[in-house]
């Protein structure tokens, strides 16, 4: 805006820029860029005086200034920088009146103000101070908000005033006077409500509520105070009573205690609590009142009751107490839906609870007695096979270790929980000598009726699985609460031993004493067969009774003749019937088939092999030759497919159309695989029997075929032997020769951790009489024959008369663990997933 006129004026510039009021606002930048603009002309006037001294200057170079026109134009400078003073100073001067004015403003403004609130503050003040004298609350309330809120954020910061400091002396003193007031308001209500009449009764509430409550609200300094002188004024009667010196304080009288107290509570939600805030929630702080002083009376009068050595400790006090408080407790929680949570009675008894559970010994003693005198079997027939005391004994378990779960602090008291786990496991045993064992048959006794000692067995077997089952969860939920678990897991090591011992004796007995038992018949019914002229023509009358003794005749089984119809169930299928879980079922079937297999497999074995002692004077003559092998073994052959036949039969008292699940029919398919090897290996020493003896070569072609090239010396000898073999010994060496070059390698394959004994893995009891028969032979060329070609080592064992008796009986003598293990389910993979422990909310 500045020109470069020399007859520039200045004035009418600053009159544009100051033609408002709120120009004046940018003063200070104007004056900033005049300064600036100064600056920038003497820095120009400088460098032009500069360039006419030296005369480069290309204007003046052609023609000189005078002297005059430089004079005039310092002269102009020089006013024009005093006229630029002069409008600065102006400036200045009209900006500084401007600011004085606003800050007389501004404090007339905040006086205003706090005249005002003075004003209001003295009013709140003056009406409080006579609402109260009147015991006006509800009036009260927004006179005494306002005014302790205009002395907390307004008046503090001018307590150096001597009249406000005084008039704050005065509304403190109100504050506390209405607190006092209050009190007395409430003591009036406690003492005298029942004497006043309903309208003053419900008026005096409802000031209590709608007004002191609120103003008490507002000074949250005093609540806390207030609502302890309540709590205590409603305990004071109750405290005095039960004095911890006193005999009402003794642990004898805990029930009188919380019996008054709950007088003291019932009376509150009658009689006093309308005059409280609901958000005071009184009766539970007058609970939790209650809790914390009777929670320090108990742990001094436990200390005393039971630390206290001259003394002996009383279980049964200490059981009456607890089980006292736990009823308290649960009355408390019931009433107040588990709010009252921060603070609780029973872990003051939480050092004792080894009395706890010892007592919990006599209860358990009175549950036996009741046990052993009820029916084992329940006379629901919808129920499962399980003894009902079983179920009954673990809900006990489960109820007492939530009983002693909730009396724990934080679950956390390793010693108790291991005397928990003793308890536990202490009963656990006795639950199995006096309840489960006596269930079992002795192995002295005779089994009088089947299908009653299947029953019996049966519900032994079904309940000790229930009982391992939980009794891992019982270990699971206890190391859960335990820091030291390997110490539970310990204590019920033994128990669980025990209980698997008993599931294992079980099933031994219902396989090896009354399935062995039931289908004997059809094992001396083979052996009555005339197989010296047997003919190849039908099934043998053998298969079809083992058929009938396992599968009654049903639709569509034609083998069993039609006048030997059975309506009643086999003894296999009554048992599968009975066991409450399918895996039981799917594990005795697999049981079942490999007891078939090898006694099926040992009575063939039995009848053609030759009888000790080999190679002497008084050897017997053998009953069959190589010709009569193979006929026995072609009808042999005939007879396994009946077997496969019943063996696939046998999975259909299982798995029904309506049961039928993915689970199922994968365990189908499974079992079906299984019979399928067995059958096929038994298929295949049929076959190797019926080979016949020719030439070497082909011989030893069939037999590497269907032995899947078994290198095993002694294997080749047994087999040999069983065809119906001479003892000549050029033949033996003549084919021994063929099938000896054949071997690439050579090893010691006789030691029973490496060997493959072929079919004979499912009783390898009869190779190692073989064997040990070999040991016996006296001709020296046979001794260096079968010690130094054949490299069999003979076993020490020596065979005794009933195993060299050829009428001994054919089938395999059953121990309590059986060599041949069942290849289907550990006891870990038969457990369920039901979790009994699990405690709810």
């Amino acid at each position: 805006m500045i020109s470069s006129s020399i007859d520039y004026d200045p004035f009418e510039d600053i009159t544009s820029i100051f033609s408002t009021k709120e120009a004046l606002d940018d003063i200070d930048k104007l004056i900033a860029t005049t300064r600036n603009f100064k600056l920038h002309l003497q820095e120009k006037l400088l460098v032009a005086s500069k360039e006419i001294e030296k005369g480069t200057d290309p204007e003046h170079s052609e023609n000189t200034v005078s002297t005059d026109v430089i004079e005039k134009v310092f002269k102009d400078f020089s006013e024009t920088q005093d006229i630029s003073s002069q409008t600065e100073a102006t400036i200045s001067n009209l900006t500084e009146r401007i600011s004085h004015l606003d800050n007389a403003k501004s404090n007339i403004t905040q006086c205003l103000t706090l005249f005002q609130n003075l004003k209001a503050l003295t009013d709140s003040y003056s009406q409080c101070k006579a609402l109260l004298a009147i015991d006006s609350y509800m009036q009260m309330v927004s006179p005494y908000q306002i005014m302790c809120s205009l002395t907390e954020n307004t008046f503090l910061p001018y307590k150096s005033v001597d009249e406000v400091n005084k008039l704050l002396t005065s509304i403190y003193r109100l504050q506390t006077d209405t607190i006092e007031r209050i009190k007395q308001s409430y003591n009036r209500l406690f003492e005298e409500g029942n004497k006043l009449s309903p309208p003053e009764r419900q008026n005096l509430e409802t000031q209590l509520r709608e007004g002191a409550g609120i103003i008490i609200d507002s000074d949250t300094s005093n609540k806390s105070k207030l609502i302890d002188w309540i709590i205590d004024k409603l305990l004071y009667e109750m405290t005095e009573i039960f004095q911890v010196d006193d005999e009402a304080g003794s642990l004898e009288n805990l029930s009188r205690r919380y019996i008054f107290f709950k007088k003291v509570l019932n009376n509150f939600n009658t009689n006093f609590v309308n005059s409280f805030q609901p958000e005071w929630e009184m009766p539970i702080k007058l609970t939790t009142k209650f809790f914390q002083k009777t929670s320090k009376d108990l742990d001094l009068l436990l200390r005393r009751e039971f630390k206290d050595r001259s003394k002996t400790p009383s279980i049964d006090l200490f059981m009456k107490a607890l089980q006292t408080t736990l009823d308290f407790e649960k009355y408390i929680n019931v009433r107040f839906s588990h709010k009252v949570k921060d603070i609780r009675l029973s872990p003051s008894f939480e050092p004792y609870l080894s009395l706890w559970v010892s007592h919990q010994d006599k209860m358990m003693e009175k549950k036996f007695l009741t046990y052993m005198s009820q029916e084992k079997i329940s006379s629901n027939v919808t129920d499962s096979l399980i003894i009902p005391s079983s179920a009954d004994l673990f809900r006990t378990y489960r109820s007492v270790l939530s009983q002693t779960l909730d009396l724990l602090t934080d679950n956390a008291n390793n010693n108790i929980l291991l005397a928990l786990a003793k308890f536990f496991n202490k009963w656990l045993i006795d639950y199995n000598n006096k309840i489960l064992r006596p269930l079992l048959l002795p192995d002295n006794s005779q089994i009088e009726d089947k299908r009653e000692c299947s029953k019996y067995t049966v519900l032994l077997i079904n309940t000790a699985d229930y009982c391992s089952v939980t009794i891992e969860q019982l270990e699971s939920k206890l190391s859960e609460f335990s820091s030291e678990s390997d110490r539970i897991s310990n204590v019920f090591d033994k128990t669980k031993n025990v209980y698997n011992d008993l599931l294992s004796r079980g099933n031994n007995l219902l396989l090896y004493r009354i399935m062995v038992s039931d289908i004997s018949f059809a094992w001396k019914e083979f052996n009555n067969v005339d197989w010296t002229n047997s003919n190849v023509e039908d099934y043998s009358r053998y298969m079809v009774t083992l058929e009938a003794t396992l599968l009654p005749k049903s639709k569509g089984n034609s083998t069993i003749p039609d006048d030997s119809v059975v309506t009643k169930k086999s003894i296999f299928q009554y048992i599968i019937s009975l066991f409450n879980r399918d895996v039981y079922k799917w594990n005795f079937l697999d049981k079942v088939i490999d007891l078939i297999t090898t006694d099926y497999l040992t009575t063939i074995i039995r009848l053609i092999e030759p009888k000790a002692p080999f190679i002497s004077a008084s050897s017997p003559r053998r009953k069959f030759d190589v010709r009569h092998t193979i006929n026995i073994a072609e009808q042999l052959l005939l007879d396994m497919e009946l077997l496969k036949q019943i063996l696939n039969s046998l999975p259909e008292g299982i798995i029904t159309d309506t049961t039928a699940n993915s689970t199922q029919n994968t365990t189908l398919k499974r079992v079906q695989r299984h019979i399928d090897t067995k059958m096929e290996l038994l298929l295949q020493f049929g076959r190797l029997l019926v080979s016949p003896l020719n030439f070497p070569d082909d011989y030893l072609e069939t037999y590497k075929r269907l032995t899947k090239d078994n290198e095993d010396p002694g294997v080749w000898a047994y087999v040999f032997a069983l065809k119906g073999s001479t003892w000549d010994l050029n033949v033996w060496k003549q084919y021994w020769t063929t099938f000896n070059l054949s071997l690439e390698d050579k090893e010691d394959t006789t030691k029973d951790a490496t060997r493959n004994m072929f079919i004979f893995d499912w009783n390898k009891r009869l190779l190692h009489q073989f064997e040990g028969n070999l040991g016996f032979i006296q001709d020296p060329n046979w001794k260096t024959f079968i010690s130094s070609d054949l490299h069999i080592i003979i076993p020490k064992r020596v065979v005794s008369r009933s195993q060299m008796n050829p009428q001994s009986q054919p089938t395999t003598k059953r121990s309590s663990s059986p060599e041949a293990k069942s290849p289907v389910l550990t006891m870990k993979e038969l457990m369920s997933n039901t979790r009994f422990f699990n405690r709810g909310p």
